[in-house]
């Protein structure tokens, strides 16, 4: 007996109900499914949770997942976007482009036929509107080969619908924000494991943008390791060359560490070792004050390392009044 071999589409899948559904309507067209997820340093609790739930959503819809880390270039993105930020720092055209790029190079490897996302016209002003989603087309080099299922009807026929390759009746006509449609359609479709509407995008979060901010304004090299660590441990911002951040909980200490860059030092507290604290630049002895605040003895020992573990300083700390210090805190 002769096995058919199905025809591949790319997924760019955020983890969402909206790209989920998308995912679902192209599987019953008998597509072999490649989803892509990318992950970024501004998703909420990295994406791990996220990350989970496609894990077992692909084995229960028997489609092949693949999980991106992006690269040095989205710093540039964040820093300075081509078109702009939404109301915080989410540069979501940009950020738009450049994934679907990533799903590109998948779907040539793979020799898919097109890449599908889960967008809806309407849905988000300023990244979802027809002229955003016509640029977020033509620049990601996708052009004819962008499929967005849940909208398809309002949208002008793609090549591949076109061509017959896809059922253009079989795809919805979905516009605005309102998502009662999508959550009725994952009902009677039996579908689970997918996230909030809000997607978890810490870029449209203004307290985190504030710690991002105070990265792009203080620092003129910053790395993918920066971006993670402001999701761990509380920040102050003491001076222009000094930043310290503190652990909130034993539980961060190690991505804290592996998040470390080169020039960073580490405090660890012989008393308290539930607590770490990062400098980042200068060492600057207001830090120890800060420090202070949160230990629970009246004093202790610290020890300051570099990333190899090598000894740079020793000295007593005591404790302190948090409060006397919240205004360093960003």
């Amino acid at each position: 007996m002769v096995k058919l071999i199905k025809m591949k589409a790319i997924g760019l899948i955020s983890g969402g109900l909206d790209s989920i559904l998308a995912l679902q309507l192209i599987k019953e067209q008998n597509f072999e499914i490649i989803g892509v997820f990318i992950k970024t340093p501004f998703l909420s609790g990295f994406g791990e949770k996220t990350i989970k739930n496609l894990e077992k959503l692909s084995k229960e819809m028997n489609f092949k997942l693949i999980v991106l880390e992006i690269d040095e270039k989205y710093i540039d993105i964040i820093k300075k976007p081509e078109f702009g930020y939404g109301k915080n720092l989410n540069p979501c055209i940009d950020c738009h482009i450049y994934m679907l790029k990533k799903a590109k190079e998948i779907m040539e490897k793979e020799d898919g036929l097109f890449v599908f996302t889960g967008e809806v016209l309407g849905q988000r002003g300023k990244s979802q509107n027809l002229n955003a989603l016509k640029i977020i087309e033509e620049k990601s080099s996708l052009k004819g080969k962008l499929l967005r299922p849940l909208t398809a009807l309002n949208l002008e026929p793609t090549e591949v619908e076109n061509k017959g390759i896809i059922n253009r009746n079989l795809l919805l006509g979905i516009k605005g924000k309102s998502r009662k449609l999508q959550l009725y359609l994952a009902q009677i479709k039996g579908l689970k494991y997918f996230g909030t509407p809000s997607g978890g995008c810490l870029l449209t979060d203004p307290n985190f943008c504030k710690k991002l901010k105070d990265l792009l304004d203080n620092y003129k090299e910053i790395s993918l390791k920066d971006c993670f660590l402001l999701q761990l441990g509380r920040h102050f911002r003491i001076s222009p060359y000094t930043k310290l951040i503190i652990s909130r909980n034993e539980s961060e200490i190690k991505k804290m560490i592996d998040y470390c860059n080169e020039n960073d030092y580490l405090i660890f507290l012989e008393k308290n070792p539930q607590i770490i604290g990062i400098i980042k630049g200068k060492i600057e002895d207001i830090a120890f004050d800060i420090l202070g605040g949160y230990i629970k003895t009246e004093t202790d020992i610290i020890k300051i390392r570099d990333i190899n573990g090598n000894l740079i300083e020793s000295r007593i700390i005591r404790k302190t009044n948090k409060i006397d210090y919240c205004r360093f805190l960003i």
